[in-house]
This record gives structure tokens, C-alpha cells and sequence, in this order.
């Protein structure tokens, strides 16, 4: 006897799949999921995958989307923590962690090479800029804050050397004669850049 389907809202139809979508990339990574896969793991006819979300590419910035409101909040609780001083380290700090999650890297490079944009404004880029900046906010609350400019050199620096330190940093370590698996290198790295652009920060927002 074929187990019938639960009846679902479609909020909770759509929320299930996203949250299939999501593991399912967590293991396999986003080259290696389809629709399909998708819907069976939800539970789901596979038409409802597009009538949610419409292409596998928009589902997987749907997923990026939940990913950059984790952002959000690893910004506030590090910069809380620290009492909002100096708010480069708070950002850094996450920039390195969020890059050090291989699942999150692989889809943030998924979504850039596979964006049909080329050339316009970038969601994922300006949804993580939002995500930093409402937790800046959030956390300095009736106090001075960095202008969104500010906030976008010193995200756009700390992305790229984080970013590029994640993709090459053990070979680039390895080339130079160190051991790339001994964490003080990636620490002394983490210091140096975050004292760099904490200085810039609070050049503008003291």
C-alpha cells in the first residue's frame, strides 16, 4: 500500500524544502543535488520544488539567503560580546569562520560562477553587506557606527583575504616553508588583517 502524502500548508511545504535543499547540499555539496533529490527527501511531488522556488539556481540563493542571516547573527552576538570594540575584529573574525565552513564556501563560489548577472548588482553581495551591517546596528545601538561605504571597504578587504585564505592558504604557507596545518599561522594572519581594518573603521566611526 502506497503511504499517502501528509497534507501540508504551503508555507510549511516551502520551508521543508528548503530545509531538504539545505542538508542535502551540507553533504553533497551544490554541484551534486538536483530538484529531485530534493523532493524525495522532503517528501514532495518534485513539480512543487519549481513552483516554489522556479530553478535549482534561485533555490540555492534561497539557501545562500538563511546562510547570510546566520551572518547577521554571528555579527551582533561577536561584536556584543566584545562591547562593540573595535568592530574590524568582530567582522573578521566572522568573515573567517563563515569562509572556514567549506558547505557555506562552495555555495557562495556556486552562486558568483553560476550567476546570470554578470555585470549588475550581486544579491548575495549585497545580502551579505545588509547581514554585517544590521548586526553592526543591532549591536551599536544609539552609538556611532560606520557608514555603509566604510562598512562595504572594510567587508569587500576582509572577504577577499579571507576568501583567497581559505581557497590557497595552506599551499601558499606550505611554498614558504611552513607547516600549513599549524593554526598559529592562520591566527597571526586573522590579528594582522583585523588590525588593518580596524584602524580604517575607526578612522571614520572612532
Amino acid at each position: 500500500m502506497t503511504p499517502r502524502r501528509r497534507r501540508r500548508s504551503p508555507e510549511e511545504s516551502r520551508a521543508e524544502l528548503l530545509a531538504a535543499a539545505a542538508q542535502l547540499i551540507r553533504e553533497r555539496g551544490p554541484d551534486n543535488v538536483t530538484l529531485r533529490q530534493i523532493a524525495e527527501a522532503a517528501g514532495v511531488a518534485h513539480g512543487l520544488v519549481t513552483h516554489y522556488f522556479g530553478t535549482y539556481a534561485a533555490l540555492v540563493r534561497e539557501v545562500l539567503t538563511a546562510e547570510n542571516d546566520r551572518i547577521e547573527v554571528s555579527v551582533r552576538e561577536r561584536i556584543q560580546a566584545e562591547q562593540g570594540v573595535p568592530t574590524a575584529v568582530g567582522i573578521t573574525g566572522v568573515l573567517f569562520d563563515t569562509l572556514a565552513d567549506e558547505r557555506y564556501l562552495r555555495l557562495f563560489v556556486w552562486a558568483e560562477m553560476n550567476a546570470s548577472y554578470r555585470g549588475a548588482v550581486r544579491p548575495e553581495l549585497v545580502e551579505l553587506i545588509d547581514a554585517i551591517e544590521a548586526g553592526i546596528h543591532a549591536a551599536l545601538a544609539g552609538r556611532p557606527v560606520p557608514s555603509r561605504s566604510r562598512i562595504e571597504a572594510v567587508a569587500l578587504i576582509g572577504l577577499s583575504a579571507a576568501y583567497g585564505f581559505a581557497i590557497g592558504g595552506q599551499s601558499w604557507l606550505a611554498g614558504m616553508g611552513h607547516d600549513p596545518d599549524d593554526p598559529a599561522h592562520e591566527a597571526e594572519f586573522r590579528v594582522q588583517l583585523a588590525t588593518m581594518l580596524g584602524n580604517h573603521m575607526v578612522a571614520e566611526s572612532g
